[in-house]
């Protein structure tokens, strides 16, 4: 079933593209074109306002464009308005398409080049040529004097906005264009007074519903079909209260929003004493009809363009799984086999041993046995010596130096080989993670709507202290901090120390801070983008890292998240009491699995409480006694004291960084 609604979806898509194909003198093609033109004549010879036939179609007959599709267009008027209206109603409009079709003909192109004025006047003249008989027949009335200008003012518009329709199709005319249609399709009863214009308009409403236009969509076909008859229920009302019902729906499941709209116009009609049943079954063949209507023909361009650029992120999605893929599935390396590392030594040394045949051959069991008990020794030590192997074998070995040689430099290579493989793995590993957060990244940023959800008012506001000193008295220093603020409401303190000191380090834990503070900004978990700190570090192989600190604390409700990797014991002050958090673990850049991760501390600033992040120069064992005999000092004046007394001053770089929740003043 989902296939087959799936292809029905597409057929649209499908019909367009091979029409597309079509060259554009083609028969087939201009065939179809005038086809189509004289069904839309026919059907807008329907059109009405108030029961009352407007010209409508003869305006189509003016905007056809070439002469062929305008005698199209005519024959449809001359079918549909007395099919609609009987002979004596379609007269006057039906001589109006004869007369407006000869115009075109002897006009021709050159109506298209006067501009946007010709075309419109050119139609409101013949038809106010034609109806000035009929108005002359009438005597005049005040009622037909009436009706007489309105169709002057539907000849003129309606012509404009098919031109515009046809030519530019901008949203605004092809939206009036589908209004005219569903207008006209009103006069089409299909069974039991269900007309094709109350289907159609449900349908077009109902496969709106959703989208960014859904809502006027809904307003504007409903009043296409109201004008052509004053109706006693207004299906105007349904539809946008069915719109409605749609865009407070949690989700956007397709299903649950046709069902949605389709129960709130049949509750409409059953809150209006059911006037007209009719709308019950037009609006389920409607719904039904919607399920098959792609949403998309619907958005704006504004809609459209991030639709469109969704689309591509979750394309490139899907590419980065697949790789992530391939890198899982690679083939597994086989263990490296000892037996090769005797096989090897034996092939380089014994072969030409006058021995061999009765080493290996004549007493191969004996020399299998030698060699597997000289194996674990050997490898666990990392060299064979004699000490490994039985008397037996030492004693009868004649090349034994040499051949201890020879197996020494095939362990070396092995051990070479098993680290290259165990970096290969890691590094492989890293990419792995890498296009796993590429591909969680991407499909966020395509799910996420330009109506996201505004972020909580904020409760406090920060009060910031930061302290640095270099080593030994000089002014660049290895450390680096960071904080700002993310769109969702988030604020941040980053605060990283390169190793060692000097330009180096300071170069090392800057990289770190944009790179880190780059990605949060952007949208990115604090923990991806640590990791992916941590696999650059990694990749790079070339033993620098930075240690990271990293506050995510909202503002909102003081709650916040401290992550701490390789970084020096932090420190929470509350209430009198110190509390002391992390310890000293391996900086990133070390390895990747469980062990090789950000430490996450959940903590709450939200009742002045102060949060002291220290680099390892101003830390030490008396840390939190410093901090707390200083207390009653502001963050400022109780970071510069940090640094000041720090017990390793002059051996390493110095930062200290005291932050505290300050509540909002309220304004009446």
């Amino acid at each position: 079933m989902k296939e087959t609604m799936e292809s029905v979806r597409r057929a649209p898509g499908r019909v367009r593209r091979a029409l597309a194909a079509l060259p554009e003198t083609s028969a087939a093609r201009q065939g179809l074109a005038c086809l189509g033109t004289m069904a839309a004549g026919v059907l807008l010879a329907g059109c009405a306002a108030a029961g009352q036939p407007m010209p409508f179609a003869v305006c189509l007959v003016a905007a056809a464009g070439t002469p062929l599709r305008a005698l199209a267009a005519m024959l449809g008027c001359l079918l549909g308005y007395p099919l609609f209206w009987g002979l004596q109603g379609g007269l006057e409009p039906a001589a109006a398409a004869v007369l407006v079709f000869a115009a075109v003909c002897i006009v021709g192109g050159a109506a298209m080049q006067a501009g946007d004025w010709l075309l419109p006047a050119m139609t409101a003249a013949m038809a106010g040529l034609v109806g000035l008989l009929f108005l002359v027949q009438a005597r005049f009335t005040p009622g037909a004097v009436a009706l007489y200008a309105v169709r002057l003012a539907a000849a003129a518009a309606g012509t404009r906005l098919l031109c515009r329709a046809a030519a530019v199709r901008s949203p605004g005319a092809l939206l009036a264009a589908l209004c005219l249609l569903l207008n006209g399709a009103a006069a089409v009863e299909l069974a039991a007074g269900v007309t094709l214009g109350q289907v159609a308009a449900i349908a077009a409403a109902a496969a709106a519903a959703g989208t960014g236009s859904g809502l006027l969509l809904a307003a504007a076909c409903g009043l296409a079909v109201d004008v052509a008859a004053v109706p006693p229920a207004s299906l105007t009302a349904l539809l946008c209260a069915g719109a409605l019902a749609v865009r407070c729906l949690p989700f956007r499941l397709r299903a649950a929003q046709l069902v949605s709209f389709l129960t709130t116009v049949v509750a409409g009609v059953l809150f209006t004493a059911g006037v007209m049943p009719e709308l019950v079954p037009a609006a389920a063949l409607g719904c039904c009809l919607a399920a098959a209507i792609p949403p998309a023909w619907f958005l704006d361009t504004g809609e459209r363009a991030a639709a469109a650029a969704a689309r591509q992120l979750e394309t490139a999605a899907a590419v980065f799984q697949e790789l992530g893929n391939v890198l899982e599935s690679e083939a597994r390396v086989p263990p490296s086999d000892t037996a090769v590392i005797f096989d090897r030594a034996s092939d380089r040394v014994c072969g030409s041993c006058v021995l061999w045949s009765q080493c290996w051959q004549q007493r191969s069991t004996e020399t299998y046995h030698a060699l597997c008990a000289a194996a674990r020794p050997m490898l666990e030590r990392g060299a064979a010596v004699r000490e490994d192997f039985p008397r037996s074998f030492t004693d009868k070995c004649c090349r034994l130096d040499a051949f201890l040689s020879a197996v020494n430099r095939e362990l070396d290579g092995l051990a070479c080989r098993r680290q290259c493989d165990h970096r290969l793995r890691e590094g492989r590993t890293v990419l792995r993670r890498q296009y796993a957060f590429l591909r969680d990244y991407l499909l966020q940023t395509a799910g996420r709507t330009a109506g996201q959800e505004p972020a909580a008012p904020a409760r406090y506001r920060p009060e910031l202290g930061i302290a640095m000193a270099g080593r030994e008295g000089h002014r660049l220093s290895g450390d680096r901090g960071a904080c700002f603020r993310t769109p969702a409401g988030l604020y941040c303190l980053l605060l990283c120390d390169g190793m060692g000191s000097g330009p180096e380090a300071a170069e090392e834990s800057a990289a770190a801070i944009r790179t880190v503070a780059g990605l949060i900004r952007a949208g990115v978990e604090p923990r991806a983008a640590l990791e992916t700190l941590n696999g650059a570090y990694i990749l790079r192989g070339d033993g620098g890292f930075s240690t990271v600190d990293l506050l995510t604390v909202s503002l909102a409700t003081g709650e916040g998240i401290l992550y701490k990797w390789g970084a020096a014991p932090s420190y929470l002050l509350h209430g009198g009491r110190i509390e002391r958090i992390g310890t000293a673990d391996p900086p990133p850049g070390l390895g990747v699995g469980e062990t090789h991760k950000a430490a996450e501390y959940r903590l709450s600033l939200g009742e002045e409480s102060l949060l002291v992040l220290l680099s390892d120069g101003a830390g030490g064992e008396d840390a939190g006694r410093r901090i707390s005999a200083l207390a009653g000092e502001s963050p400022k004046a109780l970071a510069a004291a940090l640094v000041a007394e720090a017990p390793e001053a002059g051996e390493d770089d110095r930062t200290a960084l005291a932050l505290c929740l300050r509540p909002c003043s309220i304004r009446g």
